[in-house]
């Protein structure tokens, strides 16, 4: 009788766990018990693993004998493209070692291909034979779909912030890096963002690695405001039509203009913007270029910006440009070929903020930036992005800029200010600057005009120069003029952020996807105290030496007595 009820219950037990394995084969869900959701998805990756039918293959260059930093990236790593795998199969991935069985011209071979496809070398030191060697890694993978290629940087440099900081940012952006990636390599529709042109603004060889970098998600395009094409029968093209044309654009970027926008100009800026389309303007408060120092030691900054004729656009949207200098004590270097000196008058930003745009951001170079203030605008909300350090400060314009600052910076009690925006992003309904104003008219008849836009944003940064990138002199093994990554500074070999801070910018206006709030997660890596654990070093060995052999041993014991109370008593 026990018998069978025992085979009667195993019965039950055995159909329960096939039921469940049969559910489970139907409805596919995985769980994540971890406290922060860790592993857990966001809704736009799934949505993005879902939508390819075809095979990614994902080669990650971190195999190899590492530290333990670099162990826990390759680890997150691969459980990161386990967990894509898991809703798209078409997903493959492979480790590789690229000084595994190369000869050391082999691996130089290999390592000059990565950098052409835009993964960056990291320097990695670490202990071999009791003394210290420098090894090359690229912590980045190559995502491959179709004839496409794609890099994602897997670790996120970050000046300032120690290794182990840097890891854990890496580890908390993989799933976007991963994910932002795969987009590029498979999206179909691409938004269309265009450069101003019409007011001296930077040419496409100052803007050539943004925008290179941006045509792996978007359509890129000049625009020049001021030219009325004609139509196929030969005439000149009307201004609702040449507003036309500018509404195709969804974003349009205005960089470091120097001469003054019309009315005209600005109208159809205003209405742009009233329709939808997305603004980022890169604008230089004062007049100031360190090309005036080659040849004197000293120049004077005029103002720009009220030459420009903008004021009035840009406060009606909420935020006012000052002819101001701000200079900064946290600043990026420059070369004076005998060593490196930081320079006030080009701020280091450090973004403080949990803002998608910029968390976890590298510093941002400024040059020559200026002040910004937010103005009271009826439905518009404004997030700062980009402030100076707690030990900077404003020069009034027309201003001296003498290289005396480099060599003898001003006394700290005269760097007083802290945090001076010089990046707003404006979002909320925008009104326009001709809603009181008697309308535009064209052959005698009023223009079609909008008087609040739609739910919109724009960006303002109070620096022109932020998105220009150098021209190569130093390098002799790339072409002499080869325009050099955006935010890298050859004279001093360091590579800042502002790349990656106009990319998400673009990316925050644009993605109808939401990858881009997958940067705002926060993930809490629990890591040791190393200080408590230096000087606890001794207890801890004992307790994890010691408490193992006792419990042991006490177990052995009771088991002993209480044996031998059963069984003699």
């Amino acid at each position: 009788m026990k018998k069978r009820r025992d085979l009667f219950r195993f019965a039950i037990f055995t159909g329960i766990l096939v039921l469940l394995n049969l559910i489970g084969s139907l409805k596919f869900f995985r769980l994540d018990l971890t406290a922060e959701k860790r592993y857990s998805l966001s809704d736009a990756t799934v949505e993005l693993l879902e939508s390819f039918d075809d095979v990614v293959l994902v080669k990650v260059y971190l195999d190899g004998s590492f530290p333990a930093g670099f162990q826990r990236l390759q680890l997150e790593t691969r459980q990161m493209l386990d967990e894509f795998r898991a809703y798209n199969p078409n997903l493959q991935y492979t480790f590789v070692d690229p000084t595994k069985n190369a000869s050391e011209e082999e691996t130089n071979t290999l390592f000059q291909q990565l950098q052409f496809k835009g993964l960056k070398p990291y320097q990695l030191s670490i202990n071999k034979d009791g003394g210290s060697a420098v090894q090359t890694i690229f912590p980045g993978a190559i995502l491959s779909y179709g004839d496409a290629e794609m890099p994602a940087q897997l670790l996120q440099s970050q000046l300032g912030m120690a290794p182990e900081q840097q890891i854990n940012s890496s580890i908390e952006n993989l799933e976007f890096s991963l994910a932002s990636a795969i987009r590029s390599l498979t999206q179909v529709n691409k938004p269309l963002v265009g450069f101003l042109q019409g007011h001296g603004e930077l040419g496409p060889r100052e803007v050539a690695d943004f925008a290179r970098e941006l045509s792996g998600n978007y359509q890129v395009n000049l625009f020049n405001i001021r030219e009325f094409k004609s139509d196929s029968t030969g005439e000149q093209l009307s201004v609702a039509q040449q507003q036309t044309r500018l509404n195709r654009f969804d974003a349009m970027i205005i960089a470091k203009p120097n001469k003054a926008f019309t009315d005209l100009d600005k109208y159809l800026l205003d209405q742009y913007v009233m329709n939808g389309g997305k603004a980022i303007w890169l604008l230089d408060g004062v007049e100031a270029a360190m090309d005036s120092l080659s040849e004197k030691s000293q120049f004077m900054s005029l103002p720009l910006f009220d030459r420009l004729q903008l004021n009035d656009l840009l406060f009606k949207y909420g935020v006012r440009v000052n002819t101001d200098l701000v200079v900064d004590r946290v600043a990026a270097r420059v070369n004076d070929q005998r060593e490196m000196r930081p320079w006030i008058y080009f701020p280091m930003l450090m973004p403080q903020s949990k803002h998608p745009v910029v968390k976890d951001l590298n510093a941002v170079w400024v040059q020559f930036g200026s002040s910004l203030d937010t103005v009271i605008a009826k439905g518009v909300q404004k997030t700062v992005l980009l402030r100076s350090s707690p030990y900077s400060a404003r020069r009034a314009s027309p201003a001296i800029v003498s290289l005396a600052d480099l060599y003898q910076p001003p006394p700290p009690e005269r760097f007083r200010e802290r945090g001076i925006p010089l990046a707003i992003l404006l979002e909320g309904k925008f009104e326009s600057l001709y809603q009181n104003r008697i309308k535009p008219k064209e052959n005698g008849e009023p223009l079609k005009m909008k008087e609040v836009s739609v739910e919109n944003q724009m960006l303002v940064v109070s620096d022109g120069d932020i998105i220009r990138n150098q021209f190569n002199i130093v390098n002799r093994d790339i072409p002499k003029g080869a325009p050099l990554p955006l935010g890298y500074d050859q004279y001093t070999g360091t590579q800042y952020g502002n790349k990656d801070f106009l990319v998400n910018a673009i990316d925050y206006m644009l993605d109808d996807s939401g990858l881009i709030d997958i940067r705002s997660r926060e993930l809490k890596i629990r890591l040791l105290d190393l200080d408590r654990v230096k000087k606890q070093r001794l207890t801890w060995q004992l307790v994890n030496t010691l408490i193992p052999v006792l419990s042991i041993l006490i177990f052995g014991l009771l088991n002993f007595f209480w044996r031998r109370r059963k069984y003699l008593s």
